[in-house]
């Protein structure tokens, strides 16, 4: 039985431990409604479960104006300083106004990462136009989040994002829901090979003991906890790796550990 039963059973947040969320989002979009996607109501959420620091991406960015996206991302981070921080969100299909947004967007050092969205955008992981914005990213050590979802998707693919990350070893990759629900198995084959990739939790629906497997096969080192906060709700993503049947140091590690040892939160955006 999980040290953390009684407590997540009871409803109680989770305070021993740092909890960082590293994929969430902000603000409306147009495919659904979200009932909490302001940054106050974020903030509640957070604090009922224990949720220390969340890493946002802007909703806007995938379907109409990133840089306004991005704005509305800045005055979120800059209203709640260290408990929101950023991932600036680009477009390949806009590639100096992209580079424009990465410029604008790292000057504010609570925004520690990239949010790339193939689907969204319609623009591929290889596509040429994508190379500078890596090289911004390589520049400076970054992460960059990615949507990856069935094989079917055509622009972010488990496959097509792998072989972008190994043709980036400079740069750390994070498959965003590690391929989709059924994406699991495939995503601890790639990552084994590829060491640059990290695996990423968010998932509404999930493979039963998805953490106990992700850490029996890959290790816990390279799991990072993100919710996709407010489309899912963050508790059910606590639960599951509270109630995880992995180690104590496993679940530190996939909570808040594993983003400490690349991203320095209090003190300057990155390492």
């Amino acid at each position: 039985m999980s040290e953390y039963s009684e407590r997540i059973h009871a409803g109680l947040p989770l305070d021993d431990l740092e909890i960082i969320d590293l994929h969430a989002h902000l603000g409306p979009y147009f495919n659904m409604h979200i009932p909490a996607g302001d940054p106050d109501s974020m903030i509640r959420i957070m604090d009922r479960c224990g949720i220390q620091k969340t890493v946002l991406s802007p909703n806007l960015g995938w379907q109409s104006d990133f840089v306004l996206a991005n704005t509305m991302m800045l005055q979120a981070v800059k209203a709640h300083r260290g408990r929101l921080y950023g991932a600036c969100a680009v477009n390949g299909h806009y590639p100096e106004l992209s580079l424009d947004e990465l410029n604008r967007c790292f000057q504010e050092r609570h925004v520690v990462m990239i949010k790339v969205h193939p689907a969204g955008t319609k623009c591929r992981l290889d596509d040429r136009r994508m190379e500078r914005i890596y090289d911004f990213a390589a520049r400076r050590k970054l992460f960059i989040l990615a949507h990856t979802w069935l094989d079917k998707d055509p622009y972010g693919n488990q496959d097509l994002f792998a072989s972008v990350a190994k043709s980036r070893p400079d740069i750390l990759w994070i498959m965003g829901h590690s391929g989709g629900p059924y994406g699991s198995a495939h995503a601890v084959e790639l990552a084994r090979e590829i060491p640059n990739i990290f695996l990423d939790i968010a998932l509404s629906m999930c493979p039963a003991r998805q953490i106990e497997f992700f850490v029996k096969e890959l290790g816990a080192e390279r799991v990072l906890f993100g919710t996709d906060n407010p489309f899912i709700d963050p508790r059910p993503q606590i639960g599951r790796v509270g109630l995880a049947r992995i180690s104590h140091q496993d679940r530190v590690n996939i909570f808040g550990a594993n983003a400490r040892r690349y991203i320095r939160f209090d003190e300057s955006a990155v390492l």
